[in-house]
């Protein structure tokens, strides 16, 4: 940790004082189809197999990155940066791998008219070699697939899905069931899943897909406020004022960066948008809110993340929302002005970089929970000596969460290792 000036900046001194440097679309290629994730479902694979315990892989692809354990539509594919504008500035050269694991941390995610799909909004950092930042903004909502070539390769993956199925928890020879075996004795120790099924002539299938602002400051309502607006007009049976290239060009090329201590106001789709730039005399920007950090993790284990940060230990927040973990992580690197966190610093860890958790230094990273499930995977590095629970109920040593939905026993967590479970706050004004 280092004293010196807080966040907020990103691009050199000469950059030209645009508000946003790219607009970026990633999602799902058509051209190339359904490709698997290979590194990300590999190392949710291996997890998996750590949490039960050294029970041995039954399919030999799943080495290979498919993981056969989850239904086709809880499968990792990989997502790809289908359009971005402008194509290239020279001050903010653009990191087409960065952009595009960091819009969509998980892949694609396929859902059927049954699912939830409501918009998920998320702001991301990344971090160049030379220590400076540049901001994403990134609003993934679904959409349907017209592509009659992707639906079918759907329904291929569950025949054979359910073909797997079929022979692995056919009734045995000696009518034992399944259930009645010890691990080794030929089945597997996992199930594997024969629900959330796909049937092309009833079932409509939608993908994820995202809209991105690349910025050089952390404007995040401002952001937000404009990704909204564009898929409110894309999504709307009206047609908006004017065509939507038009809104873009405007924020990409029309808009500039409010000198500092001043506020801009411009038009977006629907509505004015409003940002603020501190002036040099005040303190940095900062455009999260700390309310909701409080609201979430409770005074207390503020306070106890705080001190983890400044004792520079290895912090490790887990939730279900991206945002949560993005608005947790800038709020405590914040607090620490005029200090700066000088380690390791990925608010939002993608899948395939869950190797970045044994880093032997200290560091601040987000990781993504699927679900109340998902918990008894999470693999934390080994030298364990103490157990913590840390969360919105209760806070220290061997006690448990006490709230519902949260974690019932406490998980040993070491020393070094602090893990704030951001979930389950029924209080919290942001969850989506």
């Amino acid at each position: 940790m280092s004293g010196g000036g807080g966040g907020g900046g990103g691009g050199g001194g000469s950059a030209p004082s645009r508000f946003a440097d790219y607009f970026v679309i990633c999602g799902l290629d058509t051209e190339t189809g359904l490709e698997p994730d290979e590194l990300s479902a590999l190392c949710q694979y291996i997890q998996a197999s750590k949490a039960r315990d050294g029970a041995s892989p039954f399919l030999s692809s799943t080495t290979e990155g498919e993981n056969f354990e989850q239904t086709p539509l809880r499968r990792t594919f990989k997502s790809k940066v289908l359009a971005r504008y402008p194509e290239n500035v020279d001050w903010n050269p653009f990191d087409q791998d960065a952009v595009g694991m960091l819009c969509m941390p998980k892949g694609l995610a396929f859902k059927t008219q049954a699912d939830p799909r409501e918009p998920q909004f998320h702001a991301f950092i990344i971090t160049r070699e030379d220590g400076s930042r540049t901001f994403g903004f990134s609003l993934t909502f679904y959409e349907e697939v017209t592509s009659k070539q992707i639906c079918s390769a759907m329904q291929t993956l569950y025949h054979m899905h359910n073909a797997e199925y079929d022979v692995l928890y056919a009734p045995l020879a000696d009518g034992r069931d399944h259930s009645d075996m010890e691990d080794g004795e030929g089945t597997p120790g996992t199930k594997l899943q024969r629900f959330n099924s796909y049937d092309i002539s009833r079932d409509t299938l939608y993908v994820s897909k995202c809209i991105c602002l690349i910025t050089p400051m952390s404007f995040m309502k401002a952001c937000r406020s404009v990704l909204e607006q564009l898929h409110q007009a894309v999504t709307s049976p009206q047609p908006p004022p004017l065509p939507l290239e038009s809104y873009i060009y405007n924020v990409l090329y029309e808009v500039p960066l409010p000198p500092p201590g001043r506020s801009l106001k411009f038009s977006g789709v629907y509505g004015p948008i409003v940002c603020q730039r501190p002036s040099t005399n005040e303190l940095p920007l900062f455009d999260f809110p700390v309310k909701e950090v409080f609201e979430l993790l409770g005074v207390e284990n503020v306070f106890q993340l705080f001190t983890c940060a400044l004792l520079e230990f290895q912090i490790l927040l887990y939730s279900q929302h991206y945002q949560r973990l993005m608005t947790v992580a800038e709020t405590i690197t914040a607090l620490m002005f005029p200090f700066q966190w000088q380690h390791v610093y990925v608010p939002i860890l993608p899948a395939s970089l869950l190797h970045f958790l044994d880093a032997p230094v200290p560091y601040l990273m987000g990781l993504h929970s699927n679900g109340l499930d998902d918990r008894s995977k999470l693999e934390l590095p080994q030298e364990v000596r103490k157990t913590w629970s840390l969360g919105a109920g209760a806070c220290g040593p061997d006690t448990g969460f006490g709230r519902e939905g949260l974690w019932d026993e406490p998980r040993v967590v070491s020393p070094s290792l602090f893990s704030f479970i951001l979930e389950n706050t029924n209080n919290f004004p942001g969850k989506k």
